[in-house]
């Protein structure tokens, strides 16, 4: 079942077409990005629960016994699980791929399922492992290179001057990296912001998609910079909002706490915590259900906007009114030039190859494409 009211307005987008957007391709499917949002955490519940019975059921047995707890079996519980945070990242880094696949086809006027979405994002992780390792080593670069200067100035000040002269270079130390990789980050998350929509939507390599977004930003720095920390500043003012009132609600709780003489008075005030403490973890955890999904989409929503105003040409556009990069419905990146009319997005061929369109209402990846 499809809807022929376009969700994205032609580009180009302002915020306000962002924002609404984001929030449409929310309301029309908010169950389907609440399910994808819940994978991760549900596989962290599962490693963390496995990993307690094993830990509870090793002290139990040796309890038991009366004898001390074998070693080799927290080791084991331990490494479970470190495996098991690894398999949750990668569980979060797949559904943000599935959630940009289907906020397109919901832009595109489908009703993605989240079987479909499997299907169609099977083989993003194995195209992201570039772009995780080169992730991993630059962290593990950055780390060693501050370990290593910061050996080397405590050497370097030993036997010749003081303590507080050590402190200070080191103190000196930390300051210029923070001056020096903050700005760094933020430039460089900004030029790749866009790799995972191209690596899902377009189904290209992680090295392509991280080129692309690369190329796509160019000339388009701030503005992707503005309308990116502007989501993001909305997602963080309602996360800050839901922990002042945890701090407001639970403070005089606490407070009351210290006053307490007998165990009776213990149990009436953390019955009378408990519950509060719950509520304020399910409205920090109704935040990051809800704004994860908004910042995928709006992430999305920028992406397509900026392959057409980079790669489209202007066209005005029917039913809006004025000049802009009209995309029909199903036709969300808008028509190609040099291209046959298609009834919906497929992702570009290398090279510029045809395809042939599947049948209405179905989206495939292109055959012979990137693998």
């Amino acid at each position: 079942m499809s809807t022929s009211t376009p969700l994205l307005k032609p580009s180009p987008l302002d915020i306000s077409g962002l924002f609404s957007a984001s929030v449409g391709a929310l309301r029309r499917r908010f169950g389907l990005f609440l399910l994808i949002s819940l994978i991760p955490t549900a596989v962290l519940l599962i490693v963390i629960a496995v990993f307690t019975a094993i830990f509870v059921s090793s002290l139990a047995a040796a309890g038991a016994m009366r004898s001390q707890p074998q070693p080799g079996v927290f080791i084991g519980a331990f490494a479970l699980l470190l495996v098991g945070a690894v398999v949750a990242l990668l569980a979060q880094l797949k559904t943000y791929g599935m959630m940009s696949v289907a906020a397109a086809e919901i832009a595109d006027g489908q009703q993605p399922d989240i079987r479909g979405l499997f299907a169609r994002t099977r083989g993003f992780l194995p195209r992201m492992a570039p772009v995780i390792a080169i992730v991993i080593g630059a962290i593990i670069a950055v780390y060693v290179l501050f370990v290593v200067v910061l050996i080397g100035m405590i050497a370097a000040t030993n036997g010749r001057s003081s303590s507080a002269s050590a402190v200070a270079g080191i103190f000196g130390l930390i300051v210029l990296g923070l001056v020096l990789i903050f700005p760094l980050s933020i430039y460089l998350s900004t030029k790749l912001l866009y790799t995972i929509p191209a690596a899902a939507i377009e189904q290209c390599s992680g090295i392509d998609a991280m080129k692309r977004s690369w190329s796509l930003t160019r000339g388009a720095f701030w503005r992707t910079l503005g309308y990116y920390l502007l989501a993001a500043l909305v997602v963080n003012a309602a996360s800050y909002v839901v922990g002042m009132v945890a701090q407001v609600a639970v403070l005089p709780l606490a407070a009351r706490m210290s006053d307490v003489t007998s165990g009776a008075e213990v149990l009436a005030a953390l019955g009378t915590m408990i519950p509060v403490l719950g509520l304020v973890m399910l409205l920090q955890l109704a935040v990051q259900l809800v704004g994860v999904p908004f910042i995928q989409a709006y992430t999305t929503y920028m992406f397509i906007d900026q392959v057409r105003r980079s790669e489209l040409p202007a066209a005005p556009p029917p039913g809006y009114g004025g000049a802009g990069y009209y995309a029909q419905p199903g036709q969300y990146y808008g028509q190609q030039p040099g291209h046959p009319q298609q009834g919906g997005w497929y992702p570009p061929q290398p090279g510029g190859q045809q395809w042939t369109p599947p049948q209405s209402g179905q989206w495939q990846p292109p055959q012979g494409g990137p693998s």
